[in-house]
């Protein structure tokens, strides 16, 4: 069987979609069960040890109108049997061929917070979404809430639904012995309005701990609000952007536990990588965050925040915490990557035969 991959946040994107397209691509070619391709819309300069196919002629001079159209006819010259594209999208008119397709939809935040994108970009991503959810033979969703958005939003059938969580890979530990620093709190996160930074400031600085609350991640449009409130406040809180894999790992290692107070996440990796460092969590109670954390995490209501203070005060206790952290690695098992890699070869298969 010949199964090819959109490629491009595969080599083109560090973080999130990033991270699951080389973790589905790599961990499925290790395998070698089937015949895997990689499309993407420019020649990688990165040695790569499966096939790669890229725009040629005059379809190299609008490489990105091949990748979201003009790659069918590239698909089938090629005999791919499936086609899986890996970020929300598949290339218009794949309905057309003899090619069965496969799209991974992580999340639909674009319509539930239509807000936080511009004009243009809610119509394409709307277009894109509408298209492969009609169009794909199977969608795979990391969780049931994406799951039930699909179906709230476009009325897509749950039989072409597949719920396959992100898998948990381990931490790296055994750096723990290198952060000197005394035990802080965590939030990893991007500083945008839906990730409810500005209201965890208030939280922690009104739970009146002696441990330091560090918030890392990618600049947003939040940014320099909850600086402010840090300031008005004196609140015991740092914040980290630009921050390195290497840096993660140590922040990770060295946090007392860590807090997650997304409004709303089509899953929520942080959650995952606190667990695989050993790490309990506290985390709001809607969306998806209670399918990831199950009884590994203390919950929160968002909105309120009296309640995401009582759930980090819980966790400051230390026979509350550890009672919490005894619960992880049982969790983790629902998140192992080669049982989770399995399910996506049973899903070609399924399309197959």
């Amino acid at each position: 069987m010949k199964i090819g991959f959109d490629a491009k946040r595969y080599s083109q994107n560090s973080t999130g979609l990033g991270n699951y397209s080389r973790w589905v691509v790599d961990s499925l070619a290790k395998r070698n069960s089937f015949d895997y391709h990689l499309y993407h819309p420019k020649e990688l300069s990165q040695k790569v040890e499966l096939p790669t196919h890229h725009p040629e002629g005059i379809n190299s001079a609008v490489p990105s109108l091949w990748r979201t159209r003009f790659v069918c006819a590239r698909l089938e010259e090629d005999g791919m049997d499936i086609f899986h594209g890996l970020s929300n999208e598949l290339p218009f008119g794949i309905h057309k061929t003899n090619v069965k397709s496969v799209v991974t939809i992580h999340d639909l935040i674009n319509k539930r917070y239509p807000e936080n994108y511009s004009p243009v970009d809610r119509v394409i991503y709307n277009r894109k979404l509408h298209y492969a959810q009609k169009h794909a033979d199977k969608i795979i969703v990391p969780s049931a809430q994406t799951s039930e958005d699909l179906t709230l939003y476009f009325g897509t059938p749950k039989s072409k639904i597949e719920i396959i969580p992100l898998a948990y890979l381990p931490g790296k530990t055994s750096v723990l012995a290198e952060t000197a620093q005394s035990p802080y709190i965590l939030c990893v996160s991007s500083f945008d309005k839906r990730k409810n930074l500005v209201r965890l400031v208030k939280a922690f600085h009104e739970a009146d701990c002696d441990h330091k609350l560090v918030i890392c991640g990618k600049k947003g449009n939040q940014l320099s609000r909850v600086k402010k409130i840090i300031k008005d406040l004196k609140a015991n809180v740092e914040v980290k952007t630009n921050v390195d894999n290497k840096e993660l790992n140590l922040l990770y290692s060295g946090a007392l536990f860590c807090v997650y107070p997304s409004y709303f996440e089509g899953f929520g990796i942080p959650i995952l990588e606190a667990f695989s460092y050993g790490k309990a969590v506290a985390t709001s109670a809607i969306s998806s965050m209670p399918e990831v954390g199950g009884n590994a995490a203390v919950y929160f209501d968002p909105n309120i925040t009296d309640s995401m203070t009582a759930a980090i005060t819980k966790l400051l206790i230390d026979s509350e915490r550890e009672k919490i952290e005894t619960n992880i690695k049982q969790q983790l098992t629902l998140f192992e990557s080669d049982k989770l890699i399995k399910r996506y070869e049973s899903l070609y298969e399924g399309l197959i035969t």
